[in-house]
């Protein structure tokens, strides 16, 4: 009897945590889109005071091609940096909502990148 009790208490915490999960989601989703002439090399999330970078995206994304779709637990607003080939690095603040993204990178008429969610 005791050994039938601990087994459905552990059933009971284990379905409470799954349920948890499905209303406290935080992971995203994203692929991206390159609509430029350059080939995207990667893209990372930069902490707020710039001093710690995690990669995302790390797969090149040649022009007129799009990533594969990444997941990562990112959530809420944060700084996301685009390395491109032979090219500077652009930084920028983007805002996501958790779920999936569809991030399309094009290039402005003064040369620089556009960023655009689809």
């Amino acid at each position: 009897m005791k050994y039938l009790r601990l087994f459905l208490c552990l059933v009971a915490l284990s379905l409470t945590a799954c349920m948890s999960h499905l209303f406290l989601d935080t992971s995203t989703r994203l692929q991206v889109e390159n609509k430029t002439d350059v080939t995207i090399l990667g893209l990372d999330i930069i902490s707020e005071d710039g001093t710690s970078v995690q990669p995302w995206i790390r797969d090149a994304i040649e022009p007129g091609e799009k990533s594969k779709v990444v997941e990562g637990d990112w959530v809420g607003t944060f700084h996301v940096r685009v390395r491109f080939e032979n090219a500077p690095a652009s930084e920028v603040e983007l805002d996501f909502e958790g779920g999936s993204q569809h991030l399309a990178v094009y290039e402005g008429e003064d040369g620089k990148a556009v960023f655009k969610f689809r």
